[in-house]
This record gives C-alpha cells, sequence and structure tokens, in this order.
C-alpha cells in the first residue's frame, strides 16, 4: 500500500494535462449503459470520480445507484473542533445534497461501515452491494453470467493506494463478477501520489469526456463537500482534505476509468500468476501416497473432528467435496451423507480414494480442473478443502460462483485453508476466505480461526442455526 498524505505536495495538475495516454485512451460511452451503479469508499469519492458520468446517465434517464460504505467520520483525526460523531453527519448531508445536484433521480444507500477500517467489514461491505444489486435467484434461477448485461459497477481504483479504496474495488470486482456487470474503477488519491509515468494499466485506461452541463454540475456539487474542500476552521488539524490543487485533477473536462472487467478476462490474477495445473500434481503426488500427511499427522485428525463438528446438521443428502486427494475425508462424509460425490485434479489420489472406498454405496469420485469442468447437479453440502489458494484470483471467483450456483435451497458451503504462506500457491488461505466473504445471498454461519487455519460455514439466507432446526429456540 502507498504511504502518502493530503498534506503532501503531490504531482500539480499540470504534468497530467499533457501525458500521452491520457489524451489517446479509449472513448467511454453510455450506449450499452442500462443501469449504473456507484460505489464510494466515502461520501465525496462519488462526486470526485464519477460525477460528471452520475449526471450524465441521469440525463439519459438511465436508473442510478450510489452506494456509499462509510460515513467518511475519519477524515480530520487531529480536528479540535469536530467530533467523529459530528463529521459522520456533516458529510452524510454533503453526500446526500451533491448526489442529488448531480442526479435528482438516484438511489442513495448508505451502509454505514467505519471509515479507515473497511477492510476488516469486508463481509458487510459485500452484503451491502449485494442488497443494491438485488437478490440472487435460486434453484432453477440462479444469476449466471451476463445475467446484469448493461450494468455497470463503477467503483474506486483497487490500486489507488488508500486500503479503504482497495476493499471497495475488490467488493465491486467481486460483484461483477457474480452479477455479469460490467466494472469500471475510478482514481483519486493515485493523481496525487503518482506520476504520468508511473505504473498505470495504459492497455485498460478509458476516457469519458463531459459535456458542459455536466462538468458544470460536477464542480458544482465537489462544492457541496464543503468538509472536505474547505477548510473546518483556522485550528491545526482542521484543513481541508481536499484543497485547491489536488481538486484540480477533478475539475477536468473529461473523467478517467480503469476498465476492471478487461483487466479479470485473463486467467491469470493481477499479479501474473496462473492457477496452478494438473502437472503440478501430478508431480506432487509422483514423490508420495500421502504427501499432506491426511492418514498420519495429529493435526489432520483433529482438523478433520472441528470440520465435522462444524456442520450444522446429524446428515445430509447430497454432498459434493471439491479437492478429496486420496479420500480420508471422503470416508467421514459418507457417514454423514446419503451420496458423495468427490472430485479432483489428479488421476494418482483419486485411484488410492476409490481403493479407500470400494464397496461404499453412494459414493462416486471423478477427475476434473476446476472451475471450467464442474460435477451437474444441485448439493445439500459443498466441502471447499485446501483447494482455494491453488487458484488464481479471477478463477476462484468463477470457482465461488459455481459452488453458490450448486447449492440447493437450504443447503451449506464449509471452506477450511491453510494459513501459512507458501510461494507456489497464487493466493493465500486468508485471502480465499476474504473472496468467498464477498459472495452475496450467503450468510456466514460459523467461524473457527486459529494460527493455522481458517473454518468457516456459509448457508443462504435466512439461515436457521443448530439450535433453531433443534426447536431449542423459535
Amino acid at each position: 500500500m502507498v504511504i502518502f498524505s493530503h498534506r503532501d505536495l503531490g504531482t500539480a495538475e499540470q504534468a497530467w494535462a499533457g501525458a500521452p495516454w491520457i489524451t489517446a485512451a479509449a472513448r467511454l460511452d453510455l450506449d450499452d449503459l442500462a443501469r449504473l451503479i456507484i460505489v464510494a469508499a466515502h461520501p465525496d469519492d462519488e462526486t470526485l470520480g464519477a460525477g460528471g458520468l452520475l449526471s450524465g446517465a441521469t440525463r439519459r434517464g438511465i436508473p442510478v445507484d450510489v452506494l456509499v460504505l462509510s460515513d467518511g467520520e475519519a477524515s480530520h483525526p487531529e480536528s479540535p473542533t469536530h467530533s467523529q460523531g459530528r463529521l459522520s453527519r456533516v458529510r452524510r448531508t454533503e453526500v446526500t445534497d451533491a448526489v442529488a445536484h448531480l442526479a435528482p433521480s438516484a438511489r442513495l444507500h448508505f451502509a454505514g461501515l467505519p471509515d479507515g477500517d473497511l477492510e476488516r467489514n469486508r463481509e458487510a461491505a459485500a452484503r451491502a452491494l449485494a442488497s443494491v444489486l438485488g437478490p440472487p435467484s435460486s434453484g432453477a434461477e440462479k444469476i449466471t453470467e451476463g445475467s446484469a448485461a448493461g450494468t455497470w459497477i463503477v467503483a474506486p481504483w483497487r490500486a489507488d493506494g488508500h486500503p479503504d479504496h482497495a476493499l471497495a474495488g475488490d467488493v465491486a470486482a467481486a460483484g461483477a463478477a457474480w452479477s455479469g456487470a460490467r466494472l469500471l474503477e475510478y482514481p483519486i488519491w493515485a493523481w496525487h501520489w503518482s506520476t504520468p509515468d508511473g505504473e498505470w494499466p495504459l492497455g485498460l485506461i478509458r476516457r469519458f469526456d463531459l459535456p458542459p452541463e455536466d462538468h458544470a454540475r460536477k464542480l458544482q456539487a465537489l462544492a457541496l463537500h464543503r468538509s472536505q474542500v474547505l477548510a473546518l476552521s483556522d485550528e491545526p488539524g482542521d484543513e481541508a482534505v481536499v484543497p485547491p490543487a489536488m481538486a484540480a485533477h477533478f475539475a477536468r473536462g473529461f473523467e478517467i476509468f480503469v476498465d476492471g472487467t478487461a483487466a479479470e478476462a485473463p486467467s491469470p490474477d493481477a499479479s501474473g500468476t496462473a492457477s496452478l495445473a494438473r502437472s503440478f500434481f501430478d508431480e506432487f503426488y509422483r514423490e508420495a501416497r500421502d504427501p499432506w500427511g491426511f492418514e498420519t499427522r495429529w493435526y489432520e485428525r483433529r482438523k478433520r473432528a472441528l470440520t465435522l463438528a462444524a456442520l450444522p446438521r446429524e446428515r445430509f443428502g447430497a454432498a459434493l467435496e471439491l479437492g478429496c486427494s486420496i479420500g480420508v475425508f471422503t470416508a467421514d462424509l459418507a457417514a454423514r451423507c446419503d451420496t458423495v460425490m468427490a472430485v479432483d485434479i489428479a488421476e494418482q489420489p483419486l485411484s488410492i480414494a476409490r481403493e479407500r472406498l470400494a464397496g461404499r454405496p453412494g459414493v462416486r469420485f471423478a477427475r476434473m480442473t476446476l472451475p471450467g469442468e464442474w460435477p451437474s447437479g444441485v448439493f445439500d453440502l459443498i466441502v471447499v478443502s485446501e483447494v482455494g489458494y491453488y487458484l488464481a484470483t479471477a478463477d476462484l471467483e468463477r470457482f465461488f460462483q459455481r459452488c453458490r450456483d450448486s447449492l440447493a435451497p437450504g443447503g451449506v458451503l464449509l471452506a477450511c485453508h491453510w494459513r501459512h504462506p507458501v510461494p507456489e500457491y497464487p493466493l493465500s488461505g486468508d485471502r480465499v476466505h476474504d473472496m468467498l466473504a464477498t459472495v452475496p445471498g450467503l450468510v456466514r454461519t460459523v467461524e473457527h480461526r486459529e494460527s493455522d487455519f481458517l473454518l468457516e460455514v456459509w448457508q443462504p439466507e435466512p439461515a436457521r442455526s443448530v439450535a433453531q432446526h433443534e426447536g431449542l429456540v423459535p
């Protein structure tokens, strides 16, 4: 994360004015826009980054929603005149006035999450966006790719250098992946700390030229965020967060977006890392029958016991185990489920698993490369144990989408992952669970966190607790 302050001198707007990649950027038009959702980490993000787009869409009669994740109460942490409570009230009023000026018909939504701490509220932020998008369908009417065609989700750029902006962009990217919406990301602080020859994704830059009416409305709306563009008082700590030099970046007659949908198109993640290939696992199992020690380590026996104890029902109908390896946990599932479909990417561990469970009715095995290949049907229980971090970001998003679409009404999704770093893996276990927290329509009902692994249970909303199922509470 970039370290910067609004008190820094920053890059002057004149430096950006001569950047050839800004002048030559592909133009963005609204011809295929049917619905616009603006996500803001803080009040004023929507105006700074996308105020002209907001105004232009509204003038065309396009439905608009604006989701503000925090109230921006931490904008002046050293203020001697304004408490966080007062700033929260002031900034809600300001963004309400600014959005009404830009888009009188827009629906404004407040998530009320803590300013400066959005990362620890990732799940709540994802749920807020899912509520704006609308609940996912279930059963035969599941969301499929492209079901939100014509919808644009526009959010802060994930590489903007501010942790709240990164979180907002992450949540928007996941929402776009689940729904099939287009993702566009707007830089804000990058204009301040970066330079024209910095690491910008030049092939993904899109420029939206503002008609005079929308340009004027944006400037007027920005002025309505008085607590940010003006000093709260003459006292130290009350300085403007967006002083004139910073505001100049947003007084342009155009807005710049990063095409997040195009960025997510390749299978490799943002760092260029791809999902682990089948050859990796073939080679791994060639060295040993049980390379992870499923049969011998007490660590693994304890983890399986905790995993089984976390299941919220005594029995399940159909279960899907994704990444079954040599079938040790498959045998435990078979004792709790009517049928088990177990899949793995490599044939060698599958042959051991088939031998282990030979003659067990209702247990089937298949070799599949996930998420491109996927078993048919719906399942009452889906187990994702120690497999998510083998996938690059885009593949994991699709993987979780397919898990959600394969989950029966009232079903259970269990996920468990190692937390220590493994250099060969594209993602960490914590990152896998962060991404799972952005899946719409699911609520976490169990969370077990220790230094070695994360274990969570997710269920479709509304979820009933074990005590409710047992009739112990209403």
